[in-house]
């Protein structure tokens, strides 16, 4: 038992090390996708500005219907 304990820890460590000497060693780089048209610079501004017809976000106020977790236990606001 004692063999084989030794002999598979010293198969891990020769694993990790051929895999951290592999990575270290790569000279291989991030393949870089070509765009095929050419790319636009997006101004914002202009975007915000000419933006027509969005939905509008409701607001729905529970705070009659549940506590406030400050003044959970309270009667005054003040600590």
């Amino acid at each position: 038992m004692r063999k084989t304990t030794f002999w598979a820890a010293i198969v891990a460590g020769a694993l990790m090390f051929v895999g951290v000497a592999g990575w270290a060693n790569s000279d291989k780089r991030a393949l870089e996708a070509q765009a095929s048209t050419p790319i636009e610079a997006v101004d914002a501004f202009q975007m915000m500005l000419n933006a027509k017809n969005l939905p509008s976000q409701e607001f729905e106020d529970f705070s009659l219907v549940f506590p406030s977790p400050v003044t959970h236990g309270r009667t005054s606001v003040t600590p």
